[in-house]
This record gives structure tokens, sequence and C-alpha cells, in this order.
């Protein structure tokens, strides 16, 4: 074979594993009866699945034809896993913050704005970019503490939040600590219908209390976690259909539970990874190891400290992605600190087992170097994860913004979305991760 051939069937062979369980039909040939062969039936137009309309957007016409030919000789990809969703392909929606202005006043001609990270949140199909719903906090409401994303894409929890403007002093905007924050929920319908409405919990929950939360891949499901920090920590399930709840606390002094809602629970909807995050009294947040709590929650028993602890040597931050099958933990690995007068930052995704804790691999290295790159801008961060987590969406840095791909072992391939999608989703996920007041805002399948 020629090299384009070999480089053509490389890479289809990993796309391949993107085509949804009946996507493509069963050939079916005309029956016979007595209508004449020569009468034509009208031309039913075809309707392609969303992952070839964006692979046509980029591929050559011989790329497709080879496609074709190679996909149909290949096996079907696994089953859906437990609860109905399925890892074989990328969501179909995904959800991101988009920063605004609360208040503006003018000064001497001059006007002036306070905005938020999140003051209202966006829906886009993954196949083409469009927003198919604009989410706004109720009033007097006016931003968004944090949101979440289900694994099957037709579902979002969002925690409403306000924000106050002191006129008195200072004359800035602050967070309202006291207020109780409001939850909505937004379902798609198979139809693309959306249907939101005001999600009551049956505990009220503020601001102070930095609440983070996470949805279960089906979407029936939302963990809450909030507390620690010499207070309480306390981690509860809420079944939405019934607002039952189930509730693990570990008295202080105790680290703050945190979750990231991406990679927080296994496929099966049982076990929910728990990040750990110190917090001096200062305020300052306690560099050490990542610890991460995996808590069963079919299992007996009301004490988060009894839950399984895995420290996760030379990981960065404070909470990791779990893979669906549950078998590994992914996050943030190693890197050097910046020099004085020349900014230097590299990294890498670290890849452990859940079972042990030991480092199973290190997986896209990067390094960014050269004056005006800043540090902070140089992120990291796992998207999307197929069952065992051999086949992942990252978003690695790239020059001074970064670049979301599909990675498989060790190979990064940029992600085949049309240009306005991929833009969108850039932006989403270099928006993700921001803290506020302990809540997480940014990105959400």
């Amino acid at each position: 074979m020629t090299p384009l051939e070999d480089r053509l069937r490389a890479e289809l062979e990993a796309e391949s594993e993107l085509i949804e369980p009946g996507s493509i039909p069963a050939l079916r040939l005309p029956a016979q009866g007595p209508r004449p062969l020569s009468r034509l039936r009208r031309r039913v137009p075809r309707r392609w699945p969303a992952w070839i309309t964006a692979l046509a957007a980029a591929a050559a016409v011989t790329a497709v034809i080879f496609a074709i030919a190679y996909a149909v000789s290949r096996p079907g990809p696994k089953p859906p896993a437990p609860g109905g969703v399925s890892y074989s392909g990328i969501p179909s929606y995904y959800a991101y913050a988009v920063q605004g202005s609360t208040f503006s006043r003018t000064v001497h001609g001059t006007q002036y704005g306070d905005g938020v990270i999140a003051r209202y949140v966006k829906i886009r199909a993954t196949a083409n970019g469009k927003v198919v719903a604009t989410v706004s906090p109720p009033a007097p409401y006016n931003a968004f503490e944090s949101f979440t994303g289900a694994a099957s894409d037709r579902t979002f929890v969002f925690a409403a939040q306000r924000y106050t403007y002191d006129k008195t002093g200072n004359e800035r905007y602050k967070q309202d600590q006291k207020t109780p924050l409001k939850f909505m929920i937004l379902r798609i319908t198979p139809s693309g219908r959306r249907r939101l409405s005001a999600l009551p919990l049956p505990e009220t929950l503020t601001a102070a209390q930095n609440p983070t939360l996470a949805l279960s891949p089906d979407g029936t499901k939302l963990a809450v976690a909030y507390g620690g920090s010499g207070k309480t920590a306390v981690v509860q399930v809420i079944t939405l259909a019934t607002s039952q709840m189930r509730q693990w606390v570990s008295p202080p002094p105790a680290a703050t539970p945190v979750l990231t809602g991406l990679g927080a629970w296994t496929s099966d909807g049982r076990v929910l990874a728990v990040g750990q995050m110190f917090i001096e009294p200062s305020g300052v947040i306690r560099s050490g190891p990542t610890q991460m709590r995996l808590l069963d929650t079919a299992a007996p028993g009301t004490n988060l400290a009894a839950s399984k602890l895995v420290t996760l040597r030379g990981a960065r931050g404070f909470s990791s992605f779990i893979t669906p099958d549950g078998t590994k933990l992914i996050g943030g690995y190693g890197g050097i600190p910046a020099r004085p007068g020349r900014t230097t930052e590299s990294g890498a995704l670290g890849v452990y087992s859940v079972r042990t804790g030991a480092l199973l691999r290190v997986a896209a290295r990067w390094q960014l170097h050269g004056r005006g790159v800043l540090p902070s801008k140089a992120r990291q961060m796992v998207a999307w994860s197929n069952l065992s987590g051999s086949r992942l969406i990252v978003e690695t840095p790239h020059g001074r913004l970064g670049e979301v791909g599909f990675l498989t072992g060790d190979k990064f391939t940029p992600l085949p979305l049309p240009h306005v999608a991929l833009a969108a989703l850039l932006t989403a996920m270099n928006s993700g991760g921001f803290q506020t007041s302990g809540g997480y805002v940014g990105f959400a399948w």
C-alpha cells in the first residue's frame, strides 16, 4: 500500500469507533411482486449520522470512499454501557459558560461594567456547532454558580446564584452568600425539543456552602458535594424523579469534597469519584498529592470517610477523571515551574489504576516556553472517554490557546468537527475549570 493509504487506514480505524450501533441500515433488496420492475419509486432523501457530516466536511472524496469500504469490513462497535448510555461516539450536545456583565455604571462620562464568568449558558449541537438553547438565570438571579451535563447528553442541571451591587464604599458587585441557589433542569427530547423547568432539591443550598454538581450518566441522579474546610463534608445523591436523597458525611476536620462533573461517575451510575481539596484557614489551597475518594453509592453506610481513598502520586490538582468502566483515573501529571523573566510550563496526563493508585502510563506530554505565555492558560483536561479509557477527547496546550482532539494511546488527532463547532468547543473548554466560591463552571457534555 502507498503511504497515503496507510495513513488513511490508520485514521479511519480510529474514526470507525465513533459509529453508533444501528446507525448504518441493513441492505434490503427490493421484494419481487406483481408490480413491473421498470416502475421507479419516489426517492426519499437519506439521513446520514452526524459523524459522517462532520467527517465529510474535513475529508477528501477519496478518503470518504475508502472510509465506507473499510468501515463495512470491520466488526461493529461495542454495545451501549448499562443505563442506555453509549460510549462509542461523541455526545450530541454540550454546554459552556459565557462571560457577561451584571452591572454597569458611568463615572465622569466613562462607562464601567462588572462581569462574571457564567452570566448565562449556551447549549450547542456537537455536529455543526449550532446553538440549540441559551439558558439565563431567572430574576433576581444573574449568574450561575455551576452546572453539569449527563453522559447521555440530553440532560443538564444549572445552579443559579445572585450577585448584588454595593453602592456604598467600594462600589463593587459581590456574591450573595445567603440567598438560596436556584436549580433548573434542561431536558432535550429525541426530537430536539427543549424543556427547561425548576428543579426543587430536598435541601436548600447557598453559595457560601461551595456546592459542586455531577449528573449520573443516564441523567436520573444528581450528586451534590459541599462543606469541609472546618465544616462537615457532605456528599448527596438525589434521584430526580422522586427527590429521594441519600447522604454521606465526614465530620470536621475534613477536606472539601469536589465533583468536577466531567468524569465523576462510572457508566453504571454506581461509583462516584470525589476529589479532596484542602483549604487553609487563610483561604489558600494546600498543595500535595491528589487524593480521590471512590464512593460506592449502592453500598450501605453513610460515612464518607469510610469510602475507598486513592492517592495519585505525581498528579496535579485535586480531582481526576474516572473512566466509565471504573478501572482508571486520569488527570494532570508533573509540571515544571516558571522561571523568573521567562515563562515555561510543561505537563502531561497521568493514567492511574483505580485499584492500587499506581501510575500506569504518562501520555500527551507538552511544553510551552517563551515570554508572554501565561501558565494559567496552559491547561490540559479530559472531556470525554470511551468505556475503557483507550480513546479520549482532550484539550492539550498548543500555542497560546489549546487544541481539542482524540487521544488514542499517545497519538493525538485534532477533532474532525466543522470550524464553527470546533471553535465553540475550544472556547468552552478554555473557559472550563474556573472556580467561583468553590463551584466550577465552564464545560459539560
